[in-house]
């Protein structure tokens, strides 16, 4: 199980979280629910920093914004972050669970000339290659059309599958509808929103309350 304890963050005087506790068990998926500026974005930063990149634990954290390089090909991007070369990466694209991404189906387009959508599985797949056993989405969704939508999903399912965890901070329902718990954030605090699911409130009432 991942568990990180007392998760604090202020900027000045303004306490953004307040010693936040959160768990995933392996094959679960978590999601973090909160209006903007609510500290969903600095929440995942506190996680991924906690663990360094020569902890025991692998964990993968894919920011909002696509951090790629607008002049190279998808597998020169993805070689940034990994110590496999073109032809390895190449192989792993092509098989289960990354073949989920679609990516092989455009390797030789520029960052430059891609949609959001492309952008957004090859980020990805810039942390999956190195094979967390965490993974840290911010706004997966974020200037998606349906069909990436979809196949990020399956993706997804399939690493939930093969044991690992999924964090994931969103406003999208449909991201919600897919984890096993979903946690509002709300004035530093992270309130588990089943109580209120139960009671018929949906997550947008949620929002606004």
């Amino acid at each position: 199980m991942f568990k990180l304890e007392n998760i604090s963050k202020s900027y000045g005087k303004k306490e953004i979280l307040k010693n936040i506790t959160i768990e995933v068990e392996p094959g679960q998926a978590i999601g973090i629910l909160g209006v903007n500026g609510s500290g969903k974005s600095t929440l995942l930063n506190c996680i991924a920093k906690s663990y360094p990149n020569n902890s025991e634990l692998k964990l993968g954290y894919v920011p909002q914004e696509n951090p790629l390089f607008d002049e190279l090909k998808p597998v020169d991007n993805i070689r940034m972050w990994t110590e496999l070369n073109r032809s390895q990466i190449a192989m792993a694209l092509s098989l289960p669970p990354l073949s989920e991404l679609g990516i092989s189906s455009f390797l030789d387009t520029p960052v430059k000339s891609m949609s959001g959508g492309m952008k957004k599985r090859v980020s990805l797949a810039s942390v999956l290659i190195n094979c967390p056993q965490v993974l840290l989405l911010d706004e997966p969704f974020a200037a998606l059309d349906l069909i990436a939508k979809q196949d990020i999903l399956a993706y997804m399912s399939a690493f939930l599958s093969s044991g690992g965890s999924i964090i994931i901070a969103s406003h999208e329902e449909e991201i919600f509808n897919f984890c096993n718990k979903v946690f509002l954030l709300k004035d530093g605090s992270l309130i588990d929103t089943k109580d209120l699911a139960s009671k018929g409130i949906s997550y947008i009432d949620m929002l606004r309350n």
